[in-house]
């Protein structure tokens, strides 16, 4: 089963502002992870949204199974990603 990516237009807008070689390498690892999303996407603790890893950066992500989607909410860097 392949799950199709969705971004939302602040994830969009936080992807451009990155560098050129790092919002590819986000872009690329989101994309990767269509195929199976929980083997290494993580929970959000008490939050229903999980967080993908790439390098110093996260890209959180809202899994739904019954429409088989992934949508990316935000993205950045590890120390600001989590903020509201």
């Amino acid at each position: 089963m392949k799950y199709t990516v969705f971004w939302s237009i602040r994830a969009s807008k936080e992807l451009n502002k990155l560098p050129q070689s790092v919002s590819d390498r986000i872009y690329d690892k989101v994309g990767s992870i269509a195929d199976d999303p929980y083997r290494t996407a993580e929970q959000c603790e008490g939050y229903p949204f999980y967080h993908q890893r790439i390098g110093a950066y996260r890209a959180v992500l809202k899994i739904d199974d019954s429409a088989l989607s992934i949508r990316v909410h935000k993205v950045g860097p590890r120390k600001n990603v989590y903020d509201r």
